[in-house]
């Protein structure tokens, strides 16, 4: 038995029908929230709530109201702090609430159903739905557990039209109650899918997008008020549970009312499923990584000045390593319209001809573009970006704009999924993206900055290796020609870097946009900052595990909110060994452990001392890079062993 943490999500349709101001509606999950686990202990629960103005003439939303509800108990009701003002055009948000404590004092058994009812002052709105992100420690030992994936859906590469148009490829939902999760004793409990894009308005033509699977019954996704000529980030989600997914199925949407709207829609599909991992051989491994994040605009303009990002992705689950759907979910703003083009490239595999997603402006940007690219062989670019296997990978990310200083702020975030074999100690064990809230919406102002109370992220296990973190921002931000965000994080006592004191900066950007508030989402990848193994020797990092506080500074106008994802294993393998020569006992000799990064270069990872008779033992997070020690008792006891392999 071990105590373990994971985070899994469950979300209710959108709605995209007129609601009043000042009036409720209620979303209920068509699925309820099922837990099978033992000791739990609820560490984040969060509600995204989606939402869109109505309104065909300027005006403001007020008094966002999110209420919560389990079962037959009284439901929680909280208003939010009122959006930044209107500036004359539609708006769409995403409002968070911290629900965290509710879920302490009322979630009982395994299964409850959930409800959410929203309220909303000053103008109608339209396009509701929520999800529900939830962090909870538990027991590793049941022969039940739940698990939460995702599988992303590429985006089209232009604009929808009035005619169906096939999104992501002709089998871009695969076969998920067919043959497609590996695992045993499998029973779904909610496949959901996220849709996002630009809305690309450029007229005061109302517009709905409709979805649907195969071929079949058209879906409502979303609805467009467009009088105020506003183009806005859209975000949509469809329940797909109770559709027929036994075999790969295809997405079309359409656009009715007008064409050429909609811009590059992708996005991914959430899978909530329960397994037992006691009789699983084979694991399905989801992670959520930092794709790129960058300051500014996309510099180059040609294959020959293009922008690159990188970092290594450490694979240390057993057996063989199959690349699934994987996917670079990006966001860039601007005020005109661009190409922007991408590739990923890895190891032994890269997509050697760039991916072209066409960014049409709207008649005024009031959100972030967006897009969607497959880094596996199955994406529209037809060959693989990266090349998994156990122990290090490159993942390299390349991209240029058509147009000069266009596509501002890029970030996002990496959907890297891949199965293996079940580690000896079990699939708790295995990597896994652990969501953390760090606040709900800030209070607007000019040039505002929020600090946040102290926030503990749950790593319960001694021993892991972070393999990623990826801090969140969702924002609406007032009217301006430019904007910036600048992510911060305590530096504490316990700290060695800066003597303990200040903050450190996880992330900044400025962009370029229309003098309208706009909507979004930045993702910040800190490759940099904080502890990546227990004892990582490195004095310029953060512990991790640490509670410290966060700070948002941003302008000219700012409301949103901030979290986090953290991904990280618990595999470790054993490097030990016995020194000789020394002098006395041998208790008491530094030991410093190296890993060969390159001919050229070597990185001190670990360091202990020795006990008596001159013996080492510590956990290593690897065991297919080569390491070796050294020992110094004193100037003439030195000693350094042959290179080796951990365990």
């Amino acid at each position: 038995m071990a105590t373990r943490v994971k985070t899994i999500e469950y979300a209710t349709q959108t709605i995209i029908t007129t609601l009043n101001s000042v009036t409720n509606r209620d979303l209920a999950g068509t699925t309820s929230i099922y837990i099978p686990e033992t000791g739990i202990t609820f560490k984040s629960v969060v509600l995204y709530v989606d939402c869109s103005g109505d309104n065909t003439a300027a005006g403001s939303l007020t008094n966002p109201t999110i209420s919560i509800g389990l079962n037959a108990i009284t439901i929680s009701t909280l208003t939010l702090v009122n959006p930044i003002a209107n500036s004359s055009e539609n708006e769409a948000w995403i409002f968070t609430r911290d629900i965290t404590n509710y879920f302490v004092t009322n979630w009982t058994g395994t299964n409850m159903t959930w409800t959410t009812r929203v309220n909303f002052g000053g103008i109608s709105t339209c396009n509701h739905a929520v999800k529900i992100i939830i962090t909870y420690q538990y027991d590793d030992s049941a022969s039940t557990q739940i698990k939460t994936i995702r599988i992303p859906i590429e985006s089209t590469r232009t604009t929808l039209t009035t005619s169906w148009q096939t999104v992501g490829g002709t089998t871009a939902i695969p076969a998920i109650t067919g043959n497609y999760l590996p695992e045993t004793g499998i029973t779904i409990r909610q496949i959901f899918l996220e849709l996002w894009c630009n809305d690309g308005t450029n007229s005061n033509t109302n517009y709905t997008c409709q979805s649907r699977i195969n071929g079949g019954t058209a879906i409502d996704t979303w609805r467009c008020q467009s009088n105020l000529n506003s183009a806005i980030w859209s975000h949509a989600i469809i329940d797909l549970t109770t559709q027929n997914l036994t075999t790969a199925r295809s997405l079309e949407c359409i656009v009715n009312g007008i064409s050429s709207r909609m811009m590059t829609i992708g996005g991914m599909i959430t899978v909530t499923y329960q397994f037992d991992p006691n009789i699983s051989e084979t694991i399905y491994n989801s992670l959520m990584l930092g794709a790129v994040d960058t300051a500014g605009w996309v510099g180059g303009t040609t294959t020959a000045d293009q922008g690159s990002w990188e970092r290594y992705i450490y694979i240390e689950e057993p057996d063989t390593i199959t690349l699934k759907e994987s996917a670079v979910a990006l966001f860039q703003d601007d005020n005109a319209g661009y190409t922007f083009n991408i590739r990923c490239s890895g190891d032994t595999t890269s997509q050697s001809t760039y991916t072209s997603y066409v960014m049409a402006s709207g008649g005024v940007q009031c959100g972030t573009y967006s897009l969607v690219h497959r880094i596996d062989a199955g994406g529209q670019n037809g060959s693989a970006g990266i090349s998994l296997k156990r122990g290090k990978n490159l993942y390299r990310v390349q991209f240029y704009s058509n147009t000069a200083q266009a596509g501002w702020n890029l970030s996002g975030f990496l959907i890297l999924n891949y199965t293996s074999g079940k580690h000896t100690n079990g699939v708790g064990v295995h990597a896994h993206s652990v969501y953390q809230h760090v606040s709900d919406n800030i209070t607007a102002g000019s040039r505002v900055t929020t600090t946040t109370t102290t926030i503990t992220p749950t790593l319960p296990e001694t021993d892991y290796y972070l393999i990623g973190y990826l801090f969140w921002i969702n924002y609406n931000i007032g009217p301006s020609t430019d904007s910036f965000f600048i992510a911060d994080t305590e530096v504490i006592s316990t700290d060695l870097i800066q003597g303990g004191d200040g903050w450190e900066t996880l992330y900044v950007g400025t962009s370029r946009q229309d003098n309208e508030n706009r909507n979004g989402w930045i993702f910040g990848a800190s490759r940099t900052n904080f502890t990546r193994w227990n004892n990582d020797p490195d004095p310029e990092r953060l512990n991790i595990k640490s509670g410290r506080k966060y700070r948002l500074s941003s302008g000219p106008i700012e409301t949103g909110s901030m979290g986090y994802w953290y991904t990280y294993n618990n595999i470790t393998y054993i490097v030990s060994g016995t020194c000789s020569g020394f002098s006395g006992d041998g208790s008491g000799i530094p030991v410093d452990i190296y890993r060969v990064v390159s001919s050229t270069q070597d990185e001190m990872v670990l360091n202990t001392t020795t006990t008596t008779g001159g013996t080492f033992s510590l956990n290593w997070i690897d065991n297919t890079g080569t390491l070796y020690a050294t020992a110094r008792q004193d100037d003439t006891h030195v000693g350094r062993s042959s290179n080796g392999l951990a365990g």
